[in-house]
């Protein structure tokens, strides 16, 4: 295990949108540990990818009411040019910010808002913390290749920066004081290592090449949302419950676990 890597063990249920899996996300020496609650801050809703143009891209992070994120990132560690892996795609300096009375922030781009499906927008929630990062499509969240988010504090690197040298699965090095939570996008097809024992996708939605274009934590774990509807969406709310087995149409969610084969929903 290389220095800043730690785990703990825990169990993680994952909805299926066609069918429910509990499972145990195990500590390995290739992957971060998620979030277990206890901690002051994490991550609790993200909208990568959408129809169309991606106007909409969020990451919503929950803890205390009130609480202070200053010294607080968040991360997105995945490929750089000919690199496959550990490359710091995207940080986020929170610093400026506290959540909001109902004890959320939703990091989000000035374009938000301005996508309507079902004759809804989003729009951040009363009692959150509205925290507009740059102008336009500045967040630009990767969908094209697996992706780790991290929520951490006391980061030192730099967008660009290389965390896995030889791209083994393992971070060489973490620059940062305090890792609060981590997830982990799979896309279908994918060889970019990632770094989170928690991870999303790859899914079957037509549209997304495998890649959730939504995920929520819900009170049973890590659900995936839709493509083009902001059914789900709930920036800057309470996360929702999850939804019935086959609620969403054609979703899945694959758990993949270092050294555990890979397990689907049935079709």
């Amino acid at each position: 295990m290389k220095a800043g890597m730690a785990g703990t063990t825990g169990t993680l249920a994952i909805a299926l949108g066609l069918a429910g899996l509990t499972a145990t996300a195990r500590a390995a020496d290739a992957a971060l540990s998620m979030g277990d609650g206890t901690k002051p801050l994490w991550i609790s809703e993200l909208r990568v990818d959408q129809q169309g143009a991606d106007t909409d891209e969020y990451v919503e992070i929950a803890g205390t009411p009130g609480a202070s994120l200053a010294g607080t990132w968040i991360l997105a560690i995945g490929d750089g040019g000919s690199d496959i892996g550990g490359v710091v795609e995207m940080a986020i300096n929170l610093s400026t910010w506290s959540l909001g009375s109902n004890g959320h922030l939703v990091a989000r781009e000035s374009s938000f808002g301005t996508t309507v499906f079902g004759g809804r927008a989003l729009s951040v929630a009363a009692g959150a913390t509205d925290a507009v990062i740059g102008s336009g499509d500045s967040m630009n969240l990767e969908n094209a290749d697996n992706v780790t988010y991290l929520l951490v504090q006391g980061f030192t690197g730099a967008v660009g920066t290389d965390l896995d040298t030889d791209n083994d699965g393992t971070l060489d090095a973490t620059p940062w004081t305090t890792l609060l939570d981590s997830l982990a996008f799979m896309r279908s097809g994918s060889k970019e290592p990632v770094y989170s024992d928690v991870r999303v996708g790859p899914i079957e939605l037509s549209g997304t090449s495998g890649m959730p274009p939504h995920a929520w934590r819900a009170e049973s774990g890590w659900q995936v949302g839709a493509f083009g509807s902001w059914e789900h969406d709930t920036p800057g709310a309470p996360a929702q419950a999850a939804p019935a087995p086959g609620a969403i149409t054609g979703a899945a969610l694959l758990l993949v676990r270092p050294g555990r084969r890979r397990r689907t929903a049935p079709r």
